[in-house]
């Protein structure tokens, strides 16, 4: 639900940190947090079975328990958007990916994602499909010190403060920390 704000826009600190004013408060964002937690919404509520086939497959070696593990949740992992197969030798097959992770390191990816399996056999789907999806959001974020246009910092402060539902990321950290004009005025010694 988007809310009409008032806010200013005021900059970037350390390819890190959006900066901006609103209700009389100075907001830093940590846009990687933010931008994670919005994925990880936009993946739950939209699903995230979108693929894009990979140019190229690729294989993954993984240990004994990864494989069984990757195998034993080929349908949880096409939910999230990957199509995978056994190639034998505990190798695993990479047809497709997510569209957002395109240009990421999949093998890398695969063998996080069958290490949290193998050591998760219990833990319930919707669990392990959140875990994913964290995962999948963390690759996909904005990283931190990379550069950000002015027009897109802009528009991601603006889509970021309307949702008021967005204040940590999957990991729970705040996206964001607030400092009323007291507070910094009081810093700067102008008032006690």
């Amino acid at each position: 639900k988007e809310l009409s704000l008032n806010y200013k826009f005021i900059g970037e600190a350390f390819n890190t940190y959006l900066i901006a004013e609103l209700d009389g408060k100075l907001v830093l964002i940590d846009k990687h947090a933010a931008h994670e937690r919005i994925l990880f919404e936009k993946f739950k509520k939209d699903g995230c079975g979108q693929s894009q086939i990979m140019l190229q497959p690729i294989t993954v070696t993984l240990s004994p328990d990864e494989y069984n593990a990757v195998l034993e949740n080929i349908e949880l992992l096409a939910d999230a958007g990957y199509d995978i197969s056994d190639f034998g030798d505990r190798c695993v097959k990479v047809s497709a990916c997510p569209p957002e992770l395109v240009n990421e390191n999949i093998d890398e990816i695969i063998t996080e994602v069958a290490g949290y399996l193998s050591k998760n056999i219990k833990t319930v789907m919707p669990e392990k499909l959140d875990w994913i999806l964290h995962s999948m959001a963390c690759r996909a974020a904005v990283k931190a010190g990379i550069f950000t246009s002015s027009y897109e910092a802009e528009k991601f402060v603006g889509l970021l403060l309307a949702n008021k539902d967005i204040r940590y990321c999957p990991h729970g950290r705040p996206v964001m920390v607030e400092m009323t004009k007291r507070e910094l005025e009081k810093q700067f010694g102008r008032i006690i």
